[in-house]
């Protein structure tokens, strides 16, 4: 059975926050997956709550997408612990579980040899994740053959373009293998609760 994650938003200062949760892990000899949203590139808020959150001045809210077993661990203890000197259980102010999460992504490729690299890692996804909206195209005109990288015309041309979408663990997973790829743009991961 697959993990499920929750969104947490946290506030306080970002790096009280960071060293908790570190901290936490390490006290617990715990091994959870965590992901700040802001450096994973996860839309986490909606226009809405940035309107909120500007006008109200509260700039230290942090989104963390957390496994849910380090939540509910760190969510209990801090409720039993009482309040700290720097976390307290008040600074929970707000969690949802995540039910699936997507992004979308594009592609170009002017060589065969590229356009086969991201052919075969889209075509071995991980368990739970889909393509939708997948919409790849392959053109091979033999007449352009031995033009240079930047003329108007190339002999291989691969595009495709689609959003990838299921489980959170698996798809920040696969974000960031297409996000290494350089002939590959990605776009936010996108959450649905």
């Amino acid at each position: 059975m697959s993990k499920k994650f929750y969104e947490v938003v946290f506030e306080g200062n970002l790096d009280i926050i960071y060293g908790m949760l570190e901290g936490f892990m390490l006290g617990q000899d715990g091994n959870w997956e965590w992901y700040s949203a802001k450096e994973h590139n996860i839309e986490a808020e909606t226009f809405t709550e940035i309107i909120k959150e500007w006008a109200s001045l509260k700039t230290r809210l942090h989104h963390i997408i957390m496994e849910e077993e380090f939540f509910k661990k760190l969510k209990e203890a801090s409720e039993k612990r009482g309040e700290m000197r720097f976390i307290k259980a008040k600074y929970i102010k707000s969690f949802k579980e995540i039910k699936s999460s997507s992004f979308s992504f594009e592609a170009r490729a002017y060589a065969k040899k590229y356009g086969e690299e991201i052919k075969a890692i889209l075509s071995k996804l991980p368990q739970g994740v889909t393509l939708e909206k997948y919409n790849p195209s392959e053109i091979i005109d033999s007449e352009a053959k031995g033009t240079e990288l930047y003329a108007p015309t190339h002999d291989y041309t691969f595009t495709a373009e689609g959003i990838a979408a299921g489980e959170f663990g698996e798809i920040i997973k696969l974000r960031k293998i297409l996000d290494d790829h350089p002939l590959v743009e990605v776009g936010k991961i996108k959450l649905t609760f």
